[in-house]
Formats: C-alpha cells, sequence, structure tokens
C-alpha cells in the first residue's frame, strides 16, 4: 500500500511539473502588431510580473523590451528573443516574465489554431 501511495504521489508530482510542450498544428506564420488580432488574442489584459529581488532591477530606470515568440496552437508563449532592450540587458528578465504570462486565445478568424510568431515591445515605468 505504501508502494502504491509513492507511485501515484511521484506521477502527480511530476505530471505537475512538467513543462507545457509546443503544439504546432501547422507550419507558424509571423505576424505583425496590426494583425496578431486576427489570429490570436489577448485573454488577460492586465497582469502583473513579481521578480525574484535577486534578479529585478537594481536601479528602477524606465525602460522597454522587445520580445519575439512563439503563439503556439494551444495560445501559450514560447521561445522568447529578445530583439532590442533598453536600456540594454536592465528589463531582460522582466521583458520574458510577463511575456510568459500572457494568455491568448484564438480569435474567431482563427478557426485552425494557426500558430504565430509576434514581436511585441513591453513598457516598464
Amino acid at each position: 500500500m505504501k508502494t502504491l501511495l509513492l507511485i501515484f504521489f511521484s506521477i502527480l508530482v511530476l505530471g505537475c511539473t512538467s513543462t507545457p510542450e509546443v503544439a504546432l498544428n501547422q507550419k507558424p506564420v509571423e505576424v505583425t502588431n496590426d494583425n496578431v488580432g486576427k489570429y490570436w488574442v489577448l485573454k488577460n489584459k492586465e497582469f502583473s510580473v513579481n521578480l525574484p529581488l535577486r534578479r529585478a532591477p537594481k536601479k528602477l530606470e524606465e525602460g522597454h523590451v522587445t520580445l519575439r515568440f512563439l503563439i503556439d496552437s494551444n495560445g501559450n508563449t514560447f521561445d522568447p528573443e529578445i530583439i532590442e532592450s533598453v536600456p540594454e540587458g536592465l528589463w531582460d528578465n522582466a521583458g520574458v516574465e510577463a511575456m510568459s504570462k500572457q494568455d491568448f486565445i484564438p480569435a474567431e478568424s482563427n478557426t485552425q489554431n494557426i500558430p504565430v510568431y509576434f514581436t511585441q515591445t513591453i513598457f516598464f515605468k
């Protein structure tokens, strides 16, 4: 009985800690800020990012991070690539964290859940 409970809890813990895999039902298309709404809509328009002190910027300057990332067929975000960071490197961790907090749902016109590569600028004030 103890062995069975140990196996059950091990599976439960491993299942909860696994990271989602990229789901691509077809090749992603590149979209811009102007046409991303034809494919995906941001579900949570307001969210906050709490960075651990070791990852937070030492000096609090305004800035922005431009990221290119994948929105897969399930609306999950993957593969962040920093395109621009001003001041350089200061807000990179916060930008990636903010990107990961975004949930997308397919637009009405995206009935096939087409995955996209999207470039977005996140501003910090």
